[in-house]
């Protein structure tokens, strides 16, 4: 996908998990994400349109963001107003500038944040909408791009600034399979090794999810999914564990 796309993908997302937002009270509990209610559901995504604008206008791949606190105020308006700022610093800047990032498998280009911004606000469109009892299927090509982003870029991070990549604690494979986008992952856990991600699939994996691009990308981020999970299931928490 061109960044021009993924930018376009954040607004339309945007769109959608504003309309969630919008249909509930600020109160209403995000099953999905436990302890959060809408309202900080919207202050968590405005937080984190914040830090985008911050590490892509410092422009330095060294220097991590700032601890931000949620801003006060009407958590729409500010979303509203982040969102907007960052579109427009992400459009101007030369995708090869520098800057900061939590994982050691991406250039450290502003490039990156486009990307990851598209994923982050669509599985918050999926938390926004399960708080409001409706879904809207993910777009098989941003679903898939979604899973690789998650399989090859994420689960090696840790996000919190000055922290190590933790390897894993256990051994086995995991593929995962698209279908009906016809594109298939496998993930190697080795013990004190970081995740390694392959394209297409072992003879042999300890663990598979399966289903549309859309259910796997669900599945991939811990969100009610349809996909079809087999095997050692202790292998797929750890995936998720990975990234979270």
């Amino acid at each position: 996908m061109e960044l021009a796309d993924y930018q376009s993908r954040i607004a339309a997302q945007a769109r959608l998990l504003r309309s969630a937002a919008v249909s509930v009270a600020a109160e209403t509990p995000v099953p999905t994400c436990p302890g959060w209610t809408v309202q900080q559901l919207l202050r968590h995504v405005g937080r984190v349109f914040d830090m985008v604008i911050r590490v892509v206008q410092t422009a330095d791949p060294q220097v991590p963001p700032p601890r931000l606190e949620p801003a006060g105020g009407d958590a729409l308006a500010a979303l509203d107003d982040r969102l907007a700022t960052m579109l427009d610093v992400l459009a101007r800047t030369d995708p090869a500038t520098p800057a900061w990032h939590f994982t050691p498998t991406a250039p450290k280009t502003a490039a990156f944040w486009s990307r990851r911004m598209a994923h982050e606000v669509t599985v918050h469109r999926i938390d926004a909408q399960a708080a409001a009892g409706t879904s809207t299927e993910v777009d098989p090509d941003l679903a898939a791009d979604g899973v690789d982003e998650l399989l090859t870029r994420l689960i090696a991070r840790d996000p919190r600034p000055g922290r190590r990549p933790q390897p894993s604690t256990l051994g086995g494979s995991v593929v995962y399979r698209a279908v009906d986008v016809g594109r298939v992952w496998t993930v190697h856990l080795a013990a004190g090794q970081l995740p390694q991600t392959t394209q297409g699939e072992v003879t042999r994996a300890d663990a598979s999810v399966t289903g549309p691009a859309d259910a796997v990308y669900r599945a991939g981020w811990g969100r009610p999914s349809d996909a079809v999970i087999t095997g050692d299931l202790a292998l797929v928490d750890a995936i998720r564990a990975a990234k979270n």
